[in-house]
């Protein structure tokens, strides 16, 4: 397969991972919590994956953040921003039948959410602050081929 097409065919497989939605398979309820994760950060996490009005307002925009590279000659552009105009809803997490893995962790106050196929070239990195008004994204790169 080129080249090209090759990149086209991973493109559109992680796009849907976003766009097709499906429960996490540790099936956290929203009782439930993870370690060093806050039972506020899991209610909020999935009216977050579920509601678009709310994505939008509880994201800050223009949001920090890296769009995924089309192909391995295309720079990436340290001072992109993601905005309303050019978002994509985010979807609950598809693990795809295992091929993919979700974790969470606690960095001083701050949630990081990091998916990855099973070899760790392909990820993906959201993070989200507890902010005056609420749990906010505050950084999304966006899934894509950037190694280990």
């Amino acid at each position: 397969m080129p080249l090209k097409i090759k990149n086209i065919v991973w493109i559109v497989l992680f796009f849907q991972l976003f766009t097709y939605s499906c429960k996490d398979k540790t099936n956290s309820s929203e009782g439930e919590s993870a370690p060093g994760i806050e039972k506020g950060f899991l209610s909020f996490y999935e009216k977050y994956s579920k509601d678009s009005l709310f994505q939008i307002e509880h994201t800050v925009f223009p949001l920090e953040g890296v769009k995924a590279r089309h192909d391995e000659n295309e720079m990436i552009d340290p001072d992109f921003r993601w905005t309303q105009e050019n978002w994509v809803f985010q979807r609950e997490f598809d693990d795809m039948n295992g091929s993919f893995t979700r974790e969470f962790y606690n960095l001083n106050g701050v949630i990081v959410e990091k998916i990855a196929d099973k070899s760790e070239n392909f990820t993906m990195e959201r993070r989200f602050g507890n902010l005056s008004s609420g749990w906010h994204l505050i950084y999304y790169r966006e899934m894509g081929l950037y190694g280990k």
